[in-house]
């Protein structure tokens, strides 16, 4: 087991400084890292959302009936919003 242990070790610092990533035994700054959050995104709008990707606006220009029909050729089940 021990034997096991020290040869993870070294596999890992030799990939640490490859790669330069947290080791195996520093596991602080790989759950920092992770759950660091660096600014909140907007909320969603569901009213803006309708507009932008909505059935409508879809039906409303070339592009969007293109859309829509290479949804439908695909089997999907929602076209748009």
């Amino acid at each position: 087991m021990y034997f096991i242990y020290r040869r993870l070790l070294s596999l890992s610092q030799t990939c640490s400084s490859i790669i330069g990533s947290p080791t195996l035994t520093n596991q602080w700054s790989l759950t920092l890292s992770r759950t660091k959050m660096r600014y909140h995104f907007p909320r969603p709008n569901e009213y803006k959302r309708i507009k932008k990707h909505g059935w409508f606006t879809r039906m409303s220009t070339p592009a969007g009936r293109r859309i829509l029909m290479r949804r439908i050729l695909r089997g999907r089940h929602i076209l748009s919003h």
